[in-house]
């Protein structure tokens, strides 16, 4: 059997899928890109510390926060720099909105028509329009979050090295803290309906990896927890992974110790289970899974149960923030620090940072010298984090499918299923 998918729908990008299948066995199963190459890394070489985390936000519409905040801790790390807790409460904030935000669309919108066999999301509104009204009320808070904190919803514009360049108003963030509980009530309605549907049985054995913090469900910061009881530094995790470039391929697939692994809601799931917040536990002990999980099929349920857990947070640090006092330095003063870092530059600084995007880890390196110049950056994304842990998947779930007599069609339609399980941002991976 022949199996040829030109698109594949509802994901961020554009890619297909080719698999043979003889005599029960596959051969060749291959997710195929349709996006040429971007050479965003070779664009920041020779650009200034100071615009890069701006170019690099654009590397997507849909998680740009993430990217302009890992490039900025990895600049941070590179020049010695020590930001105040109050930056930290801000960008965790942003953070929050970000997940809410990209979770929100893809439960709804990407994945869960394959459980209904639905073809437009017409009739999917149809059939749940109050979680549709959901759906988009958690969009609706996640994305004001970032604009009143970043400056507007997508491409933020505030965060800067050190700090930010526009502190938010309190009032806006009073606001925000006072609409966060109907926000709540929306992610618990949305996240009874994922709690409800029959995930396909599909289990395998396979490394996942995630950050790790001994206090919070980490996203901001922490160490790399991957299948072993070793916490790993982000810096000595990214030097480990390797990266191969595929024949013919724009995207490179990555390894953990010549192993293909996954990352996502899952890893972070399987990883910090015990830290999320109180009705977010709530929702994971009605499910009645044993975690850690191997179906790639529950990196779905992962992401509801974190439209709980971050609408909590973000209500949390709302809160923290509101008793703060926010009270940046001045840009002439920020802009003088990094001027005596510079100069404490003898030849190149390097930095290495991490985020958890909403698809899984974000890595980020720059070599920077003392004239503030990009002299080298690499920047390994979550879904080519996650390309070849998911061929390897297709791999052993289409033989169960063919045993099963499952007709072409219907195949076809459950590797889509699998494919957007993962949530791949194909243009994340050809950055």
């Amino acid at each position: 059997m022949h199996i040829k998918i030109d698109h594949i729908a509802k994901i961020e990008g554009h890619a297909g899928f080719t698999a043979d299948i003889i005599g029960g066995n596959v051969s060749k199963a291959r997710i195929d890109v349709m996006e040429g190459a971007r050479l965003l890394e070779g664009i920041l070489r020779d650009r200034s510390i100071f615009e890069v985390s701006q170019i690099t936000s654009r590397i997507c519409g849909v998680c740009p926060v993430v990217h302009n905040l890992t490039s900025l801790k990895a600049l941070e790390r590179a020049l010695k720099i020590e930001i105040s807790p109050e930056t930290v409460l801000l960008r965790k904030l942003m953070m929050m909105g970000q997940i809410l935000n990209s979770h929100a669309l893809h439960l709804f919108f990407f994945s869960l028509s394959d459980f209904f066999g639905f073809t437009n999301d017409l009739a999917l509104i149809e059939k749940y329009p109050n979680r549709a009204q959901d759906a988009l009320a958690l969009r609706e808070f996640g994305n004001k979050i970032i604009e009143v904190i970043g400056g507007r919803s997508i491409h933020p514009l505030t965060p800067t090295i050190g700090g930010f360049l526009k502190l938010p108003n309190k009032a806006k963030l009073a606001e925000l803290f006072n609409e966060s509980d109907k926000a709540l009530a929306s992610a618990k309605n949305l996240v009874k309906l994922f709690l409800s549907l029959d995930y396909e049985n599909f289990s395998r054995s396979a490394p996942y990896a995630s950050l790790t913090h001994i206090k919070d469900y980490a996203f901001y910061d922490g160490l790399i927890k991957a299948t072993t009881k070793d916490k790993i530094n982000p810096a000595d995790f990214m030097e480990t992974i390797k990266e191969h470039q595929l024949q013919n391929s724009v995207v490179k697939q990555s390894y953990y110790q010549g192993k293909p692994f996954m990352v996502g809601a899952i890893s972070r799931l399987n990883n910090n289970h015990s830290q999320l917040n109180p009705e977010a536990k709530k929702a994971l002990k009605s499910v009645k899974i044993t975690l850690p999980t191997f179906n790639p099929f529950h990196n779905i349920l992962g992401q509801a149960i974190e439209l709980i857990h971050c609408t909590e947070e973000a209500q949390k640090l709302l809160r923290q923030t509101l008793q703060k006092d926010l009270q940046e330095e001045t840009r002439a003063k920020r802009d003088e620090l990094i001027q005596e870092k510079l100069k404490a530059i003898k030849n190149t600084a390097m930095g290495i940072d991490a985020i958890e995007a909403p698809r899984g880890t974000l890595y980020y390196f720059y070599e920077i010298n003392g004239q503030g110049k990009i002299i080298n950056c690499n920047i390994i994304t979550p879904t080519s984090q996650n390309l070849a842990r998911l061929e390897r998947d297709l791999e052993e779930y289409l033989p169960q499918l063919v045993a099963k007599k499952t007709i072409k069609k219907e195949i076809e339609e459950k590797i889509k299923a699998l494919i957007r399980a993962y949530d791949p941002c194909i243009t994340c991976a050809t950055h």
